[in-house]
């Protein structure tokens, strides 16, 4: 499974809710606040093993799926 499955997977099993677009934007139609922020950032360092930089992180690039898999491939 690929990165950006594993977050869908992740996120989808967070929120109880299937990700209809790779990118939907998370925030506006309410799957990621920050609570979810959290948990997924804690998902991503510990089941993907990689660092989450926290200045990097923001509305830009973690929005939807497809940012956020762009973004943790930049930190690999």
């Amino acid at each position: 499974m690929n990165i950006k499955e594993k977050i869908k997977e992740f996120l989808a099993s967070e929120t109880q809710k299937k990700i209809e677009s790779d990118n939907a934007d998370l925030i506006k139609n309410g799957l990621l606040d920050s609570f979810t922020m959290i948990q997924l950032i804690g998902f991503i360092e510990t089941e993907l093993g990689v660092r989450v930089d926290m200045e990097k992180i923001g509305p830009d690039n973690f929005n939807s799926v497809e940012n956020i898999t762009s973004t943790i491939q930049k930190w690999i």
